[in-house]
């Protein structure tokens, strides 16, 4: 367990076993998590309860709240153990007998929030109720006697905003009024009914809540229903898809990606790299420094320093001199390579790097960006309740569109998630469309700049052949695989305004995510093209392929490489297919490129969803997605190149 508590200077700091310990409890979707942020510091121990996939999250308390640990348990509807999240949530109170309940409750759903106090009552634990989300409350004209319901509970009841902090100080103060509740059955007696339950839970609302009509509905209200329209939810979901293409496609891959590639990298980075690489690993070669229109003067190592000298040529000037017959130890061969590995046209800094931080980063900030906000927002349950129909076709329903969402980040964790769906049947058939044809954030943002680089139509076609792929795929695996699907109850979240801290929280933890995550797979694959490129073997693979990619996808021979690292990681594929595209040697045309788009958006993802799916549906299941999506991709993208042929749109 982490902790990150320091003892007061006038306080006994007491033994683990004696820290008291508070589970805040709820509903799903109530906050608990963001209230949890506010009672706790930074650091906090994850982990996944014994014998189960349920996450629990434990830290100590700041300082203001006192010496206590708080636990962040599973949202869950009831007590009943008809989930994980019940009989984990009802295991953690009864391992711990002393411990603080402190129920979370949604200000705007107090029916279904009681309804969960009353079976939390039963377990005779000292209680505090937190109505959280008060402001959506009293925007949509709630109101709750709060003092009536403290007194009807026999518990301290406390409203909150736990986004802006609001109220978590009266809770802190409520925290030592805790009791067990007035409203619990005595020891040793049945417990009640269902419908006994719910007939207290309706004569405690008569007398503590009540609405009146808005005189005016709040944006967020309004955006919430138009969300889920028939009508206007299509016209809501396109605007986002189109803001987020040019926010991405245009903006990020153009505008930010100009700056990064060209005034960085070709203008600086790897000019300054390669008069670097000449000075230290020369040999006969062909190339020439060309003049650099800027001055530079810092340190590039410890032992030399890059200068801009009157004859405008980029040199080095050692720092001290290397001794002549170590330098001559070096073969020439073996300067070259090292030389041609760090700045060649595989290069670790001129093409790695360059990719990795000059093409992707961009890329991708933009759309963690989009994606954290559309997160926040509560869109995303929307979108499964206006996708809920056409779901249905491929055996699965609106929850689906979750862990595909989630995919749009990284497939490894969304084939993770799967695991909310009800039936294997349809935990098999999303992870088949996930791996099959959802771009994680790295290669759905260069397909987005790719997009950019084709006509609205040549963009249309791809979105369509994308849309196409999933319905048909899912159709035809909903039947090979035997098994009923299950209902369809979502909780749908009120429609927010994005919140900046969240935003920004998210974002950063994505963003860090890919620094650590993918560059090193970038660097990988670069390593790999260099060592396929100095035995000769890319030369051996282009010319094997060729029937396949020439002939059959169309494409230049060239473009073997870039479904040789599509193998390795398909975001990789992808940017070499962006670099050919619209880099300074484009190779490729406008039917090319939505050849090439087709064929590498249904590669596998990459080593990692592949090891994941093994874990979650076995190896067996695993081996055979891997021997269809391959062959799929390239029919695909071959059927798409005959079509552009056959219909004269090359």
């Amino acid at each position: 367990m982490t902790h990150d508590l320091s003892a007061s200077a006038t306080l006994t700091q007491p033994s683990a076993s004696e820290i008291p310990v508070t589970a805040l409890v709820g509903n799903p979707n109530v906050g608990k998590s963001v209230l949890f942020r506010n009672l706790t510091r930074r650091y906090v121990t994850v982990s996944n309860y014994p014998g189960t996939t349920v996450e629990i999250v434990r830290a100590r308390a700041s300082e203001e709240v006192g010496f206590r640990e708080i636990v962040d348990t599973p949202g869950l509807n009831d007590l009943a153990p008809r989930s994980d999240e019940a009989r984990v949530t009802r295991e953690l109170l009864e391992g711990h007998p002393g411990a603080t309940v402190v129920q979370v409750a949604d200000a705007k759903n107090l029916r279904r929030a009681l309804f969960l106090t009353l079976q939390l009552a039963e377990l005779r634990r000292p209680m505090i109720l937190v109505l959280n989300m008060w402001d959506e409350l009293e925007n949509r004209g709630g109101e709750i006697d709060v003092d009536r319901l403290s007194e009807l509970l026999g518990i301290p009841v406390v409203s909150t905003v736990a986004p802006t902090n609001t109220g978590t100080d009266d809770l802190v103060a409520a925290l030592d009024r805790a009791r067990i509740p007035a409203v619990a059955p005595p020891p040793g007696t049945t417990a009640p009914s269902d419908v006994t339950r719910l007939d207290a839970v309706n004569e405690i609302l008569a007398e503590t809540w009540s609405i009146s009509e808005p005189l005016r509905a709040p944006l967020g209200v309004k955006l919430g229903f138009w969300a889920m329209h028939p009508v206007k939810g299509l016209a809501l979901l396109a605007a986002i898809l189109l803001s987020v293409f040019w926010l991405v496609g245009l903006f990020g891959a153009g505008t930010l990606v100009d700056a990064l590639e060209v005034g960085v990298f070709e203008q600086r980075v790897s000019p300054a790299s390669i008069a670097l690489a000449d000075r230290v690993l020369p040999f006969p070669h062909e190339h020439q420094t060309e003049p650099v229109p800027f001055t530079l003067s810092l340190p590039i190592s410890p032992a030399h320093e890059v200068v801009l000298r009157e004859s405008s040529k980029l040199v080095v000037r050692p720092a001290y001199e290397i001794d002549s017959a170590v330098a001559l130890s070096f073969g020439e061969s073996v300067r070259r390579r090292i030389h041609d590995f760090l700045v060649g046209p595989f290069g670790q800094i001129t093409m790695g790097l360059s990719y990795a931080l000059a093409i992707v980063l961009p890329i991708v900030t933009v759309f963690f960006l989009v994606f954290s906000v559309l997160e926040d927002s509560g869109y995303f349950s929307r979108m499964s309740v206006m996708l809920n129909r056409v779901f249905r076709v491929m055996g699965l329903n609106g929850k689906a569109v979750l862990p595909m969402i989630l995919g749009l980040g990284c497939t490894t964790m969304a084939t993770m998630t799967t695991r909310v769906l009800e039936s294997r049947k349809e935990r098999v058939v999303t992870t088949m469309l996930l791996a099959l044809a959802v771009p994680c954030s790295a290669q759905l943002g260069v397909l987005l700049a790719l997009t950019a680089a084709l006509s609205p139509t040549g963009a249309l076609v791809w979105l369509a052949i994308m849309i196409g792929v999933i319905l048909l795929v899912g159709w035809l695996t909903a039947r090979v695989f035997p098994g009923e699907g299950s209902e369809f109850i979502l909780e749908i979240p009120p429609m927010r305004r994005p919140q900046l801290g969240n935003v920004v929280t998210k974002t950063y933890s994505r963003i860090e995510w890919y620094l650590k995550e993918v560059i090193p797979v970038f660097l990988v694959g670069t390593a790999a093209l260099f060592l396929l490129d100095s035995f000769g073997a890319l030369t051996a693979i282009a010319e094997a392929a060729e029937p396949l990619v020439v002939g059959w996808l169309g494409l230049p021979a060239e473009m073997a490489n870039a479904l040789l690292v599509g193998f390795m990681r398909r975001d990789f594929g992808a940017v070499y297919v962006l670099d050919a595209a619209t880099g300074a040697g484009a190779i490729l045309s406008q039917h090319q490129i939505l050849v090439a788009m087709v064929t590498i958006t249904l590669f596998m993802p990459c080593f990692a969803t592949l090891l994941m799916i093994t874990k979650e549906h076995g190896r067996r299941t695993a081996l055979g997605m891997v021997a269809f999506i391959f062959p799929f991709a390239v029919l695909i993208g071959g059927l798409v190149n005959k079509l552009g042929i056959w219909l004269g749109t090359t």
